[in-house]
């Protein structure tokens, strides 16, 4: 067998058309891996599922063909995502973790401790869980993505969750917003790829409040591993820290100007975002965003 790169969560081989994962250390994100892969099975979005291992935590799966991405990929990736999206519903609550609400109230303290005025936000920052029970990658991110000749596949659902497909959609306005790669999808191809999204799905819907979440998301700043309950916000104000291709403060600063655009829909929240970023520009060096897609294993 070849061993391949991986991530340090995974050992992963590929043997013929096979790929053999083992999982390394948790128990968690290998059960989650293995049920979505098989909710999801019928939808042919992910890799077909050979054979499990429990106790080594291993599983043999179908090896998925891979072409190189074109200049439009996003379209496939979205329409991928509405299809991995629909492989489940209310009747699957309790298979897999629901996907959690935001706590605004670390991103409340950020803007506070950069001494910038909060006004009406917080009436706008009153998150709910929406109710959707859509099958979520969780961490949809450029080297978890495949295409064929039929579109998008994806792989590596150890975080995959239950909850609201609109929060992965958005990657393509924030940024991708949990991935190592920073890249700002131009307008033309973002908005091609939401009608494939929602022509798959049925329905358009407003993806602003999706993008507000993840602004106020510490989490979203670092990798994986060291989302360990750390308020990453409260960092951030005193250091900065280099995740792949851009900084922690690079990310936010960027969210902060998707979501001051927002000027209809979340007034409130978008007059902070501007306030923010302008304080932010003033106190921290501009980070450059990727205008195009790099690879990352």
């Amino acid at each position: 067998m070849e061993l391949l790169e991986s991530s340090q969560r995974s050992n992963v081989w590929a043997d013929g058309d096979r790929i053999v994962k083992q999982v390394i250390g948790d128990a968690a994100a290998f059960t989650r891996e293995i049920t979505a892969l098989r909710l999801a099975e019928h939808t042919g979005m992910v890799p077909r599922v050979l054979d499990v291992d429990p106790d080594t935590r291993t599983v043999v799966m179908e090896r998925l063909p891979s072409h190189p991405f074109d200049e439009d990929w996003v379209v496939d990736y979205a329409r991928g995502l509405a299809r991995l999206h629909q492989a489940t519903g209310p009747e699957h609550a309790g298979v897999l973790p629901r996907q959690e609400v935001p706590d605004p109230e670390p991103f409340l303290r950020f803007a506070r401790a950069l001494e910038v005025e909060i006004g009406d936000a917080e009436t706008e920052l009153a998150f709910t869980d929406t109710g959707r029970f859509d099958l979520l990658h969780g961490d949809p991110c450029p080297g978890n993505d495949m295409y064929t000749e039929r579109g998008a596949r994806f792989v590596d659902l150890e975080g995959a969750m239950l909850g609201d497909g609109l929060t992965e959609l958005v990657y393509l306005r924030m940024g991708f917003p949990t991935c190592a790669t920073v890249s700002e999808t131009p307008k033309e191809l973002r908005e091609a790829a939401e009608q494939a999204y929602f022509s798959e799905r049925g329905r358009a819907e407003p993806l602003e409040d999706a993008c507000v979440r993840w602004l106020v998301q510490g989490d979203a700043l670092v990798q994986r591993a060291e989302r360990d309950g750390t308020d990453h916000l409260a960092r951030v104000v005193d250091e900065d820290w280099f995740w792949y291709s851009t900084t922690a403060r690079g990310r936010l600063m960027f969210r902060a100007r998707v979501v001051a655009g927002f000027t209809e829909t979340h007034p409130a929240m978008s007059a902070l975002a501007r306030r923010l970023l302008e304080r932010m520009n003033r106190i921290w060096e501009p980070q450059p965003i990727e205008s195009r897609r790099t690879h990352v294993s």
